[in-house]
């Protein structure tokens, strides 16, 4: 998600037509409803909803996966004891512990809300850089000092690992070789140290270039943009849509077989 805040601006026929600051507030009303839902069919139609964003998206199938499965390993890390922790009908066994049924759906449905969210979230911010998302989230209430640390963090984040990584072959360069013994540790602790004082440096000569270049606390912008009709017009027809899926959670009464 750095490089992607870090990639240039998606143009093109397939961009989704909504302004950054109502991108967010979709994305915000679609992750809130997909947690909130407990109905398949509802977590099923926002999958439909998020592969028709991710269309108009303009990404890539091997971004879009290299990124799910990013998340997944983590995510099932989370959710691997979930089947063995609810009680419930047994399924199977491993080492004495019995997953169970309502486990294993509780552990997939949240599995699959995660996915959505991403999805979501790659979808509609797509094409959004630092400086704009921080705008927009200034446009939208959020302090002006929230907003400009988060640009600073995914500007220099990579600066860092840079950073990092010159200090990590200097230490190679030097016939340095990673055990596990006192003298490893002993080197990572020197290694982390300097790159925590490396990094202390580089912000105090960043924050005098800034001030000689008249920074007051904000980036200055010229750029000021109307939304038009069409665009409301697009974005509340996104929300009603998303309301839409959500109120089928509650509209189980219309369906007389289980969804689970």
């Amino acid at each position: 998600m750095i490089d992607a805040l870090l990639a240039p601006k998606i143009t093109g026929e397939k961009s989704i037509p909504l302004p950054v600051k109502f991108r967010l507030l979709l994305i915000v009303s679609i992750a809130l409803a997909t947690v909130l839902s407990t109905s398949w069919l509802t977590l099923w139609l926002f999958v439909s909803l998020d592969i028709y964003l991710w269309f108009r998206s303009g990404l890539t199938v091997r971004q879009t996966v290299k990124r799910l499965l990013a998340m997944d390993c983590l995510i099932l890390f989370t959710v691997a004891l979930i089947p063995f922790s609810v009680s419930g009908e047994p399924v199977f066994s491993l080492l004495s512990f019995s997953a169970t049924k309502p486990g294993i759906l509780m552990a997939m449905m949240i599995l699959l809300k995660a996915n959505i969210v991403l999805l979501a979230v790659m979808s509609l911010s797509a094409g959004i850089d630092a400086l704009t998302l921080g705008k927009a989230l200034v446009e939208l209430g959020v302090s002006r000092r929230f907003a400009l640390l988060m640009q600073f963090t995914v500007r220099y984040i990579e600066v860092l690992f840079l950073e990092f990584h010159r200090l990590r072959q200097a230490m190679k360069a030097r016939g340095f070789k990673a055990k596990n013994t006192m003298h490893t540790w002993r080197s990572y602790g020197f290694l982390f140290g300097m790159l925590l004082v490396r990094s202390f440096d580089r912000a105090d000569r960043i924050s005098q270039a800034m001030k000689c270049r008249g920074f007051r606390g904000h980036f200055l912008s010229h750029e000021k943009r109307l939304v038009t009709a069409r665009e409301y017009a697009h974005f509340v027809a996104y929300l009603s849509l998303v309301c839409l899926i959500f109120c089928t959670s509650f509209g189980t009464f219309m369906f007389p077989v289980p969804i689970t």
